[in-house]
């Protein structure tokens, strides 16, 4: 049996990380209920305030991928797009990929009049249980191809595509 060495920075900085982690238990509690508040804002809509929360709960731990993505959404819904696409690129930057990223990325850039750079990132998205949204996504990919594509057109068939699959999911077994 192998007996692990540590050395005098190993001993000194386990020490420190132990009693950092004592002390912060009661500050982690608060922003557990901050984030169930936040939560709970976005379920009812408003966006505006479940933005200011999660604004808060990035300055305490900024690497917060869920409030992030949330942030994200939340600047989407609130028509500050570019600042929604900040927020996507930061997650896309730290290795994160998901679908729910790759939808509204996608739907930054063509608000933005992006559509390369939307359609690009629209090709990420794969889910084979969310046909309504996969087709809408092919057949945006499609009327690119064939340059028949538009802003507009893109962004209303992709939102009403989320819309439509959410309903779908929800009465789904």
């Amino acid at each position: 049996m192998r007996k692990t060495r540590l050395t005098r920075r190993d001993f000194l900085f386990g020490f420190r990380n132990r009693f950092s982690k004592a002390d912060g238990a009661e500050s982690s509690s608060l922003t557990n209920q901050r984030a169930k508040e936040a939560d709970k804002l976005l379920k009812e809509g408003n966006f505006e305030r479940a933005e200011k929360v999660f604004k808060e709960l990035l300055k305490d731990r900024s690497d917060n991928l869920v409030a992030r993505q949330k942030l994200a959404y939340c600047l989407y819904k609130t028509g500050k797009i570019v600042e929604a696409k900040k927020e996507f690129l930061t997650l896309k930057k730290m290795g994160i990929k998901s679908n729910f990223m790759c939808l509204y990325l996608g739907l930054c850039f063509a608000h933005e009049g992006k559509l390369k750079e939307a359609i690009e990132t629209f090709k990420e998205f794969f889910d084979v249980t969310k046909p309504v949204l996969q087709r809408a996504i092919n057949l945006q990919i499609a009327l690119f191809d064939s340059n028949m594509a538009n802003k507009e057109d893109m962004i209303k068939s992709i939102e009403e595509a989320i819309l439509e699959q959410n309903k779908m999911d929800k009465v789904s077994i």
